[in-house]
């Protein structure tokens, strides 16, 4: 008689996917419905063509694998559970810290400006700034002069062009650096904060920064609040 069929095991663990494999195959078959079905198979199996032994231990042994993959996966499902709440609670020992993120956009609510921050790769003799509004226009620009590699936080009183204040709302930064012969110099714009929160609203962290939402992965450093770090332009 042919043995019971029954679903082949993952030959290795996955993530979610693999978790997700064992709780399913959990609710197809339990380990009181293998033995049910076991039992069923022996009592209306062929007198005349019984069971081998080596069958019958063959199938003792497939749900044995089945049960412990599904023990394995129940366990790494948890332990994926505790890796992302510690990583969460990490994320919120960012409040209160000065952050300097990937990105070319910052926000305008009215209150004090954010910092337009740059990364540069070689010294630069010249730094400018143009900021567009959601549109594309240029509203307001200005020249940072020479500055060393690395990160800066170049202060900007947001306005415009005429000195007016802008509006509020979210404006874009590019900049452009040329060294003292002429040559580009590769500049990168950031964004540069102090955080007030972290928002779990989306199913996924992301660091506030005023109104502005940022990428934990987008993050190039984290360090104490320091009113004293921006430069002037």
């Amino acid at each position: 008689m042919d043995p019971i069929s029954t679903p082949s095991a993952p030959t290795g663990l996955g993530t979610s996917g693999a978790a997700s494999s064992g709780a399913s195959l959990g609710s197809a078959l339990g380990k009181e419905d293998f033995l049910k079905l076991l039992m069923a198979q022996l009592q209306h199996q062929d007198p005349m063509s019984p069971m081998e032994d080596h069958e019958f231990v063959a199938q003792l042994a497939t749900f044995s694998g089945l049960e412990q993959q599904m023990l394995a996966n129940d366990r790494l499902e948890q332990l994926q559970l505790a890796q992302l709440s510690a990583g969460n609670a990490q994320l919120t020992g960012f409040i209160g810290q000065h952050v300097v993120a990937r990105g070319d956009t910052l926000t305008l609510d009215g209150g004090k400006p954010p910092p337009v921050a740059v990364q540069l790769d070689t010294a630069a003799a010249h730094v400018n700034v143009i900021v567009r509004d959601a549109d594309g226009n240029v509203v307001a620009g200005f020249d940072a002069g020479a500055r060393a590699p690395g990160s800066h936080d170049l202060s900007w009183p947001g306005v415009d062009k005429n000195g007016q204040p802008l509006p509020a709302g979210e404006y874009t930064v590019s900049v452009t650096a040329l060294d003292a012969q002429g040559r580009p110099v590769n500049v990168s714009p950031l964004v540069s904060g102090t955080v007030s929160g972290v928002s779990f609203d989306k199913g996924y962290p992301e660091i506030l920064v005023g109104d502005h939402r940022i990428a934990p992965a987008d993050i190039l450093s984290v360090d104490a609040t320091d009113d004293a770090r921006t430069d002037a332009p």
